[in-house]
């Protein structure tokens, strides 16, 4: 089951697009300028696209106000070269030791940029909101925001003698899951205006992606997930699971989430009742996550921990090591 909208139909509140301005079409370029990374299927780096800006800026940003305008996001840009990028400490024959990043023309990333600028002007001005237990893509957050957080409850749970107990879920293959139902129910729920939703639309249909295999050169159209290596994907999975941040939990059970990192704290008077809490809480996490069409990793690759938080009268060198455990990177 997808995420319930707020309205079934959102309101319609105007057909008008804004046209994309100078000051937007700068904005998105200068990014390419602070950035190095490898160009999409056309070889373009954006390095190029910086240097050609007042040539091009009027083409640009009347393509640009075309596609919002019309709903619709260039097959070309649609394209992306599938490369494989190996994780630390898994076995190298495994699928799940590689992390999939999509590399897109630049010229796409453009409009990405642009589209997910309004989305987060919307987001903000307007609303709904993303959550406020979200930390990931968020300007003005940061995983060290999250980590404060965390510590700061742990520590004013323990100043009372409480204990606090921390579950960890780690999502399967999150991003090239996500279902695209959950992304356009959301946008419904947030009240992103029309256009947007209608070019969101066009972005996520007939994507596809080319690769090297054992045979040769391969190319995958795309039924679900957003692209790892967008601008606009990380954005998208925030909407699209901003859902399962919103679902009421236990008394004493809080959520901090970096992306599709999702922790479940459980506070209690005694580790019983924390443990209490945790189970309850994990529960119903993890039911909505597989509402979404979304299932977290196996009982064997699933980074699940319950580290206690005991009193500060049982301040140990091994509850240093326990606290530390649970701020550590993956």
């Amino acid at each position: 089951m997808a995420s319930p909208s707020a309205t079934d139909s959102p309101e319609e509140e105007s057909t008008d697009v804004p046209e994309v301005t100078q000051t937007e079409t700068r904005a998105a370029v200068s990014r390419l300028r602070a950035k190095n990374t490898a160009p999409g299927p056309d070889g373009v780096p954006g390095r190029a696209l910086v240097l050609a800006l007042k040539e091009l800026e009027p083409q640009l940003r009347g393509l640009f106000t075309a596609c919002l305008e019309q709903g619709q996001f260039p097959s070309v840009w649609k394209e992306g070269r599938l490369v494989l990028l190996r994780k630390e400490g898994r076995p190298a024959d495994s699928p799940s030791a590689y992390r999939p990043i999509v590399l897109l023309d630049e010229a796409g990333k453009l409009l990405e940029r642009i589209v997910a600028d309004r989305l987060v002007s919307h987001l903000w001005r307007e609303g709904p909101d993303l959550d406020e237990n979200q930390f990931g893509f968020r300007r003005g957050r940061s995983t060290i925001d999250a980590i404060t957080r965390v510590r700061a409850l742990a520590e004013e749970t323990v100043s009372r003698g409480g204990v606090v107990l921390a579950v960890s879920l780690d999502i399967s293959n999150a991003f090239n899951t996500l279902p695209w139902s959950c992304i356009r129910e959301a946008l419904n729920y947030h009240r992103v205006p029309p256009y947007l939703r209608r070019t969101i639309g066009a972005y996520l249909e007939e994507r596809c992606v080319t690769y090297w295999g054992r045979d040769g050169a391969g190319r995958r159209v795309m039924s679900c997930g957003v692209p790892q290596g967008s601008v606009l994907g990380p954005l998208l999975w925030n909407i699209g699971y901003d859902w399962v941040l919103r679902g009421e939990l236990p008394s004493g059970a809080n959520l901090t989430c970096y992306a599709d990192d999702t922790l479940v704290t459980a506070r209690g008077s005694s580790h019983r009742e924390a443990a209490l809490v945790a189970t309850a809480a994990v529960s119903q996490v993890v039911n909505r996550i597989r509402r979404l069409g979304l299932e977290k990793e196996t009982a064997e690759r699933e980074r699940e921990i319950s580290t206690p938080f005991p009193g500060r009268r049982r301040r140990t060198g091994r509850r240093r090591r326990a606290d530390n455990a649970l701020f550590r990177p993956p």
